[in-house]
C-alpha cells in the first residue's frame, strides 16, 4: 500500500476511530527518499544500494557489496516509544549463518537495533541506554529460506521491547528495557554486516516507522495488509505493569492502553490493590491518561500474601471493564541472614601468617618491608615481582620521591585477614594507603591523597618478572577474548594498551598475577588508549595504570582502589580427574538442567523443585548409582517468574534479561541479571539455595553466568554518576563475596561435594576461586567447524584453559554443530588437544563415542591420580620436529608412563620421534601401543611415529 492509499484509508475511517499513521514511510518505488507528514524525507546513500523487484513493486537491495540508506532522526524517531516494521527477503543467505544482518540501526547515547544475531537463527529487537550496554532484547527464532518475503517489526516503549515475525510477537508481554535518551542525527535502513565480512545481501520493502509501540493486533493486521486497522479500547488487552518499591513501601502501577486508537482525554483509570477477588473500593479516584498511559502509586501491604491489582477503565466517564493482575508480597525469613558469612578459613585454604612485614597465605607470600605497597609477591615457589609495586606522581611539575616505612599490620583472630595502614610521604604531597589481604590471596588496596588537586600525573606500576609474564589474559568487551589471551606481544617498550578495563592477568604455565579494579570513576585518564598499558623492559614486564595525565584533574574525594591476586589460588586435588560429567563413560556428576518437567526446577535456574516428590525421586535415583547430583543454578541471574524477583526487582536488577535462549523460553519467563549489591539480594539467594540443598540432599552446584557483569543501575547498588550521566561499574568484590558465601554453604555439607562455574572467555579468578572447577569454551559456539586450531593458537589455550596456573579444575565445553558433531575427526582432534594439556571435557555437542574411547584408554592405564608432565615442561617427555605434533605424559606412582602424542593439524604426520626415557625413568628398548598393547621397538628411545591428522597416539612405557 502506497502513501496516498494510506491517507485515503485513514480518511475513510476517521468518522469512527482514526487509524494509526506512520511518521516515516519508504516504499522505494521511485528511489530511496522516504515520506512523512511533512513531505519528502531525503535519503543519504552510503555505497551503491540498488533497486530491485520487491514484495510490492520495487525494493531496496542492500548489503556490503551494494550499500545502505540513512534518514533524519528528527521528526521520525522518538527514544521514548516507537515501532519500525518492514518486509525482508533473504537473497543469498540463511538465518543459521554466523553473520550479523542489521536491518535498522539508530544510536548515539543509547541505541535501537532490529537485526539477525550472528550466532543462532534469531531476530532481535534491542534497546540500550548506553551503547556499551547493558543491552535488552526481544528474540524470535527464524526459519526462513532465500527468496521468501517476511514481515518483521520491532517496538520499544517504557513497557520494554518486542519483536515480531510475520505478525506474531515473540511472547505475550514486552521484555523490560532501559531506553536510549538520544538517537543521534540519522538512522540506517539496509542489511549491514557490522564487524563480520560477508558478501550476501537482502531485499527490503515497505519500511514504516510509528511514534508509538503498536499493539500486537496492529502488527498482525499490517502483516495481513490491513493498514487501515483500528483497535478499540479493550480492558482485556491493556498492559498492566506493576513495580513494587519495598524500600518506599509503595507499588508503582502503570496502565498502557496497548495501542488502542482512542484519544487520551476520553479515558481514565481507577486503580487499587485489593484482596483476591475483591471489588474496586467505592470512591477510588480516577487518574487521567497521557500518551496512552496512566500511572499511580499505591501503598504496599505489610503482610505477606497474595493480592490483586485492579484497574478499572472509564471511557467518556463510563466503566467499560477491568484488568486484574496478581501481586504477591513474599515471606522474607532470609532478610538479615548470616548464612555463609562465618569468619573461618574455608577448605582447602590454610590459616594466614603474619611475620613482621611478611604475610603468608596458602601457596603465596607477600612482603611489605619497603612500604605499604607490596615489594615482593611469591607464588608456587617463585617471585612474581621484579621490584616493588610503586605509585608514580607528578606534583608541582616534578616527580615525587617518596619516603616509606613498613605499614602497621594486624592479623584477625580467625587468621582469615590481615589489615594494614601506611603512608607515602614527600615534601609535595602525602598519600594514605590502606589494604587488606585475605586467605584466598586477594590483596585490596586503597590510596587517598588529601591534596589531590595539586597533582598533575598519577600512575601505578606493577613490575612482573618477564620469566613469569609469558602470557596475558585480559578483559575484552567481546565474549570471545582469544585476541587478548595468549602470548604477551613480542618486542620492547609498550606491547599492549587499552582504555580502562577491569582486569589483567600476567603469568606463565604455573603461576601469575591478576590485577583488577571495579570502577573507572577515579581515573580521569580512563578513556585514553593507554589507561592500562604493558611495557617490556629488559627482564621485567610492567603493568602500568595511567590514572591521571597532564591537563586532567583528580576528582574531589579521590580514592584509587584496586586488587591483586597471585595465582594459583588453591591446590587442585591430585585425583581431580575422577570427577566426570554425564553423559559419558563412568560419569560421576550429573548436571540437572532446568526444564519445565515435573522432576526439574520450578523456574529456570531457581532453587525450587516443580514437584518435590518427583524431583526427590530423581535425586535418589542418581545418587543410588553413585552419581553426584549437581543442579543448574545461578547466583547472577534470577527467573522473572520467581515471586521474590517480581517484588524486589527494582532494587536487584542490573538490567539485562535473557528472554530468547531456547531453554529459558520454554519456561515462558525471562532470566534477569541480578546485582550482588542489591539490598538483601545476597541474603535471599544464599538462604534459598541452602534450603534447597538441605531439603533434597544436593551434592553440588553448577553456577552458570559466572562473568564480571557490569551495570550503571544505581538503584541496584552499581554504577556511578558523572556530569549528570551514569557510568557502569564492575562489582567484582561483591560477586566474590556472594560466591564465597555459597561455597561456605556447600562445603559445610558432611558428604563430598562438587561445584562448577560456567564462564567462557573471562577467567575472573577472585570469583572463580570459590568453585571447584570452571567450564570454558562456549564462546566458540557458531565459530568452530572441525578444528579449534582455526580459532586460536596453543598459547591462547595454555593461558586460559589449563587450570593449573589458576588453581581450579579445568573442563572444556565442545561446541561442534552438524555435521561436525557426529564426525570422528573433529572430536578426536579435540581430545588430543585436551589430553596434552590435562583438561577434562563435558561430552556434549561432540561425538561422545570418541570421547569415551579416549577415557577408556586413560582409565585402563590408571591416569586419575598420575603425575602430568606436559610438552611445555622444562624437561618435556619427548621431542619431535613433526609439525603440529605435541607429546605430554601421565606417570603413575609405580613409574609406568602413558605418553599422549597429539596431532592438532589436519594432515597426517610421520617422522622421527624421541622419548626422554632416562628423564622419565622408563626402558628405552620397547613400548606398547595403547590400548592395543602391540609392541613397538625403540632404538634408545627413538622411533618413527605416524600420527593421524586431528588425532593422537598413546604409548605405554614401563620402568
Amino acid at each position: 500500500m502506497r502513501w496516498s492509499a494510506l491517507l485515503a484509508a485513514a480518511a475513510l475511517s476517521a468518522a469512527a476511530l482514526a487509524a494509526v499513521e506512520p511518521v516515516f514511510y519508504a516504499d522505494f518505488e521511485n528511489g530511496y527518499d522516504g515520506r512523512s507528514g511533512a513531505g519528502v524525507c531525503t535519503a543519504t546513500v552510503e555505497g551503491a544500494p540498488e533497486l530491485a523487484d520487491g514484495q510490492f513493486g520495487r525494493a531496496l537491495r542492500s548489503g556490503p557489496t551494494t550499500g545502505y540508506v540513512y534518514y533524519p532522526v528528527a521528526g521520525h524517531l522518538q527514544p521514548v516509544a516507537g515501532t519500525v516494521e518492514m518486509w525482508v527477503c533473504l537473497v543469498d543467505w540463511v538465518p543459521s549463518e554466523d553473520k550479523f544482518h542489521v536491518f535498522f540501526e539508530a544510536k548515539n547515547r543509547g541505541c535501537l537495533y532490529l537485526y539477525k544475531y550472528f550466532q543462532q537463527s534469531n531476530l532481535l529487537m534491542l534497546a540500550a541506554a548506553d551503547t556499551r550496554g547493558p543491552y535488552y532484547s526481544a528474540v524470535m527464532p527464524l526459519q526462513w529460506q532465500p527468496g521468501e518475503w517476511h514481515h518483521i517489526a520491532g517496538t520499544w516503549s517504557t513497557d520494554g521491547v518486542m519483536v515480531y515475525v510475520d505478525g506474531r510477537p515473540m511472547r505475550k508481554l514486552p521484555v523490560q528495557a532501559e531506553l536510549p535518551t538520544d538517537l543521534g542525527e540519522t538512522f540506517r535502513i539496509g542489511d549491514h554486516p557490522w564487524q563480520f565480512e560477508r558478501t550476501t545481501s537482502s531485499l527490503i520493502d515497505e519500511v514504516r516507522i510509528y511514534d508509538r509501540a503498536l499493539s500486537p493486533d496492529h502488527i498482525a493486521a499490517h502483516f495481513a495488509g490491513d493498514y487501515g486497522f483500528t483497535k478499540p479500547l479493550d480492558a482485556e488487552t491493556v498492559l498492566l505493569a506493576r513495580e513494587p518499591l519495598p524500600t518506599e513501601g509503595v507499588l508503582e502501577v502503570r496502565v498502557n492502553l496497548n495501542g488502542a486508537d482512542v484519544d487520551d482525554e476520553r479515558v481514565a483509570v481507577e486503580m487499587a490493590l485489593v484482596g483476591t477477588g475483591q471489588p474496586l473500593p467505592a470512591g477510588t479516584v480516577a487518574t487521567p491518561v497521557t500518551g496512552g498511559q496512566s500511572t499511580v502509586r499505591l501503598p504496599l501491604p505489610t503482610l505477606p500474601g497474595a493480592y490483586e491489582l485492579v484497574a478499572g477503565l472509564l471511557l467518556d466517564g463510563n466503566p467499560i471493564g477491568e484488568k486484574r493482575a496478581e501481586v504477591i508480597v513474599p515471606d522474607t525469613p532470609w532478610i538479615g541472614t548470616s548464612v555463609g558469612t562465618e569468619d573461618v578459613v574455608l577448605p582447602p585454604w590454610t590459616p594466614m601468617e603474619l611475620d613482621g612485614s611478611t604475610v603468608r597465605c596458602w601457596g603465596r607470600e607477600h612482603d611489605f618491608a619497603r612500604g605499604p605497597l607490596p615489594s615482593g609477591i611469591n607464588s608456587a615457589g617463585e617471585p612474581l615481582l621484579s621490584g616493588p609495586v610503586s605509585l608514580s606522581v607528578t606534583a608541582g611539575g616534578e616527580g615525587v620521591v617518596w619516603a616509606t616505612t613498613a605499614p602497621r599490620a594486624s592479623l584477625s583472630e580467625a587468621r582469615t585477614r590481615v589489615e594494614q595502614t601506611g603512608r607515602l610521604t614527600s615534601d609535595a604531597i602525602e598519600c594514605r594507603v590502606s589494604s587488606w589481604l585475605e586467605y584466598d590471596g586477594v590483596l585490596w588496596t586503597e590510596i587517598t591523597a588529601p591534596r589531590a588537586a595539586e597533582v598533575q600525573r598519577v600512575s601505578v606500576e606493577i613490575p612482573v618478572a618477564a620469566a613469569h609474564a609469558i602470557y596475558r589474559h585480559r578483559y575484552g568487551a567481546a565474549w570471545n577474548t582469544s585476541e587478548v589471551t595468549g602470548n604477551l606481544p613480542e618486542g620492547a617498550g609498550v606491547v599492549d594498551k587499552s582504555p580502562f578495563i577491569p582486569f589483567y592477568w600476567l603469568g606463565d604455565n604455573d603461576r601469575g598475577l591478576f590485577w583488577f579494579a571495579e570502577s573507572d570513576e577515579m581515573w580521569p585518564n580512563r578513556g585514553a588508549e593507554n589507561a592500562v598499558e604493558v611495557e617490556r623492559r629488559d627482564d621485567t614486564v610492567i603493568l602500568r595504570l595511567n590514572v591521571l595525565a597532564e591537563g586532567q584533574t583528580l576528582p574531589d574525594g579521590w580514592k584509587l582502589a584496586f586488587g591483586l591476586q597471585a595465582t594459583p589460588v588453591k591446590p587442585i586435588p591430585k585425583d581431580w580427574r575422577r570427577h566426570r560429567l554425564s553423559p559419558g563413560r563412568q560419569s560421576t556428576v550429573s548436571v540437572i538442567w532446568p526444564t519445565p518437567e515435573a522432576d526439574s526446577l520450578k523456574y529456570f535456574g531457581y532453587p525450587e523443585a516443580t514437584e518435590p516428590e518427583t524431583f526427590q525421586a530423581r535425586v535418589d535415583g542418581l545418587q543410588g548409582q553413585g552419581i553426584r547430583v549437581v543442579p543448574y543454578l545461578c547466583l547472577t541471574y534470577v527467573s522473572e517468574a520467581a515471586p521474590e524477583w517480581t517484588f524486589f526487582r527494582y532494587g536487584w536488577a542490573m538490567g539485562p534479561v535473557d528472554a530468547g535462549s531456547g531453554d529459558v523460553a520454554r519456561y515462558g519467563a525471562g532470566f534477569a541479571q541480578a546485582s550482588p549489591l542489591g539490598e538483601n539480594y545476597a541474603d535471599f539467594i544464599i538462604w534459598k539455595t541452602r534450603e534447597f540443598i538441605e531439603r533434597y540432599g544436593i551434592d553440588g552446584l553448577y553456577h552458570d553466568q559466572t562473568h564480571p557483569y557490569t551495570s550503571a543501575r544505581l538503584e541496584a547498588g552499581v554504577g556511578y554518576e558523572r556530569d549528570a550521566k551514569r557510568y557502569p561499574t564492575f562489582p567484582l568484590l561483591a560477586f566474590r563475596d556472594l560466591y564465597r558465601r555459597m561455597y561456605a554453604v556447600i562445603k559445610s555439607r558432611p558428604e563430598e561435594t562438587f561445584t562448577m562455574a560456567h564462564m567462557s572467555g573471562k577467567v575472573t579468578i577472585p570469583i572463580l576461586a570459590y568453585d571447584d572447577s570452571y567450564l570454558d569454551g562456549e564462546h566458540f559456539r557458531g565459530l568452530i567447524k572441525d578444528s579449534y586450531m582455526d580459532l586460536f593458537p596453543l598459547d591462547t589455550f595454555r593461558a586460559e584453559f589449563m587450570g593449573r596456573q589458576w588453581g581450579i579444575m579445568p573442563y572444556f565445553l565442545p561446541e561442534f554443530r552438524p555435521p561436525y558433531d557426529t564426525q570422528v575427526e573433529p572430536t578426536r582432534g579435540l581430545m588430543g588437544l585436551l589430553m596434552v594439556h590435562d583438561v577434562n571435557v563435558w561430552a556434549i555437542w561432540c561425538n561422545a563415542d570418541v570421547v569415551n574411547e579416549a577415557f577408556a584408554a586413560l582409565d585402563e592405564f590408571g591416569y586419575v591420580d598420575a603425575d602430568f608432565i606436559p610438552y611445555f615442561d622444562p624437561k618435556p617427555p619427548a621431542a619431535t620436529d613433526l609439525q603440529d605434533v605435541y607429546a605430554s605424559a601421565y606417570k603413575r606412582a609405580d613409574g609406568a608412563v602413558l605418553l599422549i602424542v597429539a596431532n592438532v593439524g589436519r594432515e597426517d604426520r610421520e617422522g622421527p620421534f624421541r622419548i626422554d626415557c632416562k628423564g622419565l625413568g622408563v626402558g628405552a628398548d620397547t613400548s606398547l601401543d595403547w590400548p592395543s598393547k602391540e609392541t613397538i621397538a625403540l632404538d634408545d628411545g627413538s622411533l618413527t611415529l605416524t600420527v593421524p591428522g586431528l588425532g593422537y597416539r598413546m604409548l605405554l612405557l614401563e620402568p
